[in-house]
This record gives structure tokens, C-alpha cells and sequence, in this order.
């Protein structure tokens, strides 16, 4: 019989919960079916983080496995970390910052709760802890979730909305109910795929968590117009470093398609992929993003080769799945929204998030938009560009 944790509420937080010891190693990942049942925002277990996991400045960090919704709208397993400042809460607790992290792709090793020294996603896996540890100097707790079907069961709906933003939200909810002196203030924020988490999650989360204080979402290039990408992809048709990427990226954008709509896997296997693209597809199930693209998985296979002779026809069907989650379609009236991008980024484009700056803003979004001189993708979160703005912008929404 495992031994049980008493986890006594704080500052205005859920009941008390009793929760299993949580077990070692990746067993950790995978709680069995009997505690996966219950309340969505309900912790199963946790355990300390350490190492590379903990972010700078932070107090307190633990690893938390808590109960969700997957995207079929069943019971799952979610997991992530939540990083609390150092010294002792406020009396209403600490305002809670949701952060979602960058692509690092859908495998269970994938899952930046689990970064290690070794393992070939650790910079993007790290790539936000400048952001991070800014907000935990400034007294803010920060929760990183892994998303769904990353680390745990299940594949990963890969720049789904309604699944990222269940996970941001969540994870939040399941701390509320630790004794971590989790506040009921919190905001969205992420960087690229995560920028569409945090987005979603001001659609997904006031609805979700009724009883907690929603004040703002900030994206760091969110991903957006992925069906434009796609399209531009096709005509790649021969294999270049430059096309690595767009494969690797290709195979998880189609994988989250079907992730979302069942009847595109059939689809893929009756001629809308190819038999290259077909023998690779089970790699974003053992690989990481840097895996994906190389020359012995996806990254082999130009980015138009992907397609089989019926693409044509199921196109369309892949397209409506990407642009019903495209972020600028949501509508957020009187929310307020930041998104920063970084003016070199070649992964997220500034004439994307300047269109979805323009579309949330039509919606009734109070947007604030700003362009970075020299970011990239790869720095936009740091302290030399936009992590210090943005974060502070984020903390006086907490106030």
C-alpha cells in the first residue's frame, strides 16, 4: 500500500487532498487508470523537481501529474512543473503566471519537465527560463505545463487550441489545490507553439476556472497561419539543411491534424501521404523536433515529398482542422493581449503576428503589438529583448 501525502489548503485554496505517493523515475508519467478518474484541475501525485528543471530564482519547484480532459473529451493524465518564488507567499497568495513552452515535439521524452543534460531538446526545453526566472524575482509563481500527450499517454494534438489551453489552465487549477499558496490571479503567457497555448487559454480557461481571476494572455510569436506554411512548404522538392526543419515540423503538423480528426489518418494512409512519409511517421512517436529533422527520419524527405498522389484531394480537410485553431480567429473581447515578435524570426513571421494583432484587436482584444529589432525565434525571450517587457506588463496585470 503506498503511504499518503497530506496537502493542506492555503490562502483561499481548494479543499485539503490526499494523494498518493508519487513513484520514481517515468512510472511517474503513466498513474494507473483508477486515480486518471476524477475532477479535471485535480492533482494526482507530485514529486520535487531537480536539476536542469528548476528555472533561476525559484523557491520551491515540483513536478506534477494532474487530471485533464484530452481532446476527445475523455479523462487523461497531464503533467508539467509549477515554480514558486522564494520566501513566503502573500496573504492572498501568489499570482499565478501559465507558461507555455516552445515545439519540442510530441514523444514522451519530449517533455520538458524531464530535460536533462543530455537529452537534444534542452535548449529549446530551457529556452524561456530568462522570462521565467524574471517573473519568480518578482514574486510570481510560474506553472509549465508539457502538454497533452507529451510525457504521458496519449499522442500529442500538436497546435490544437482547445487541448493546449485545457493543459494551461489545469495545471494551474491542480496547484490550487496543493500547499503551494497558489493566489486566484493568474495570466496566460508562452512563446510559439506555447503563444498559441497562452491565447487559447484566455478562450479555454475564465469558462474553466470559474472561480479564479483571469487578467491577460501574453504570446511571444504565436504560432499562426500554419496552413500558409504548408501550402508554401509543397513546393520544397528537394532535400536541403534548409528543409529539415519543415519536414520535421510537417510530420508533427499532420500528426496533430489527425490527432484532432481521426478520419485524416485513413485519409494519409489511402494516397494523402506518401510511402516515404508513411514509413517516417512513426518517429514523432520515439523523436524529439532536432530528431525529426535529421536525414534518417523526416528531415530526409523534401518537405513536397511528403505528399502522396492524393493530397489534392484531402488537403482541404487537413487546412479546416489548422485554420479552426489558427489563434487569430479567436475572439476575446476585452481582454487584454500582448504579443512580441522578434523582426528576424524565421519561424514565425512578423507579417503573421501583426495579422493576428490586427484580428484579435477587430474582435475587441485590448492588444498591445511589439516588433523587436534583431530577435529571433530563438531570443525573443531573453532579457536583451522582449522577457523584461513583457514580463512586467504581466505583473501589472496581477496587481
Amino acid at each position: 500500500m503506498v503511504g499518503l501525502l497530506v496537502l493542506a489548503p492555503v490562502a483561499g485554496a481548494a479543499k485539503k487532498a490526499k494523494l498518493p505517493k508519487a513513484p520514481a523515475g517515468s512510472r511517474f508519467y503513466s498513474p494507473p487508470k483508477k486515480l486518471v478518474r476524477g475532477k479535471s484541475g485535480t492533482p494526482i501525485w507530485i514529486r520535487a523537481a531537480r536539476g536542469l528543471v528548476r528555472p533561476p530564482h525559484a523557491g520551491r519547484v515540483v513536478t506534477v501529474a494532474y487530471r485533464s480532459t484530452s481532446i476527445r473529451n475523455r479523462a487523461t493524465t497531464m503533467t508539467g512543473t509549477i515554480a514558486l518564488p522564494k520566501g513566503k507567499p502573500p496573504r492572498k497568495g501568489w499570482p499565478v503566471v501559465t507558461f507555455g513552452h516552445v515545439t519540442t515535439g510530441g514523444a514522451d521524452n519530449c517533455a520538458p519537465s524531464q530535460v536533462t543534460a543530455g537529452n537534444p531538446e534542452r535548449e529549446r526545453m530551457t529556452r524561456s527560463d530568462e522570462v521565467v526566472g524574471y517573473l519568480l524575482a518578482h514574486r510570481v509563481a510560474v506553472a509549465r505545463p508539457d502538454f497533452e500527450g507529451i510525457g504521458t499517454p496519449g499522442r500529442h494534438p500538436y497546435l490544437i487550441g482547445r487541448s493546449l489551453g485545457r493543459s494551461m489552465i489545469d495545471i494551474v487549477r491542480a496547484g490550487r489545490k496543493l500547499k503551494l499558496g497558489l493566489g486566484r490571479r493568474w495570466v496566460a503567457a508562452g512563446h510559439s507553439e506555447g503563444g498559441m497555448a497562452a491565447l487559447w487559454a484566455a478562450k479555454v480557461g475564465p469558462r474553466r476556472a470559474p472561480g479564479l481571476a483571469f487578467r491577460g494572455t501574453a504570446a511571444f510569436a504565436p504560432a499562426s497561419h500554419i496552413s500558409d506554411i504548408v501550402e508554401l512548404a509543397r513546393n520544397f522538392k528537394t532535400v536541403s539543411p534548409l528543409t529539415a526543419d519543415f519536414s520535421a515540423l510537417g510530420g508533427l503538423i499532420l500528426e496533430g491534424a489527425a490527432v484532432a480528426e481521426p478520419s485524416l489518418w485513413q485519409a494519409y494512409r489511402d494516397g494523402g501521404l506518401s510511402p516515404e512519409a508513411l514509413g517516417r511517421m512513426p518517429d514523432t512517436q520515439r523523436l524529439c523536433l532536432a530528431e525529426l529533422g535529421g536525414t534518417d527520419s523526416l528531415g530526409g524527405i523534401a518537405p513536397g515529398k511528403l505528399e502522396g498522389p492524393k493530397a489534392d484531394q484531402y488537403l482541404p480537410s487537413i487546412y479546416a482542422v489548422l485554420d479552426r485553431n489558427d489563434p487569430g480567429r479567436l475572439k476575446l473581447p476585452g481582454v487584454p493581449v500582448r504579443l512580441d515578435q522578434g523582426a528576424d524570426d524565421l519561424v514565425v513571421w512578423e507579417s503573421h503576428t501583426a495579422e493576428v494583432a490586427s484580428k484579435l484587436a477587430s474582435a475587441g482584444a485590448d492588444v498591445t503589438f511589439e516588433i523587436w529589432e534583431g530577435g529571433t525565434h530563438e531570443n525573443i525571450t531573453d532579457l536583451e529583448y522582449a522577457a523584461g517587457e513583457a514580463a512586467d506588463w504581466l505583473i501589472a496585470r496581477l496587481r
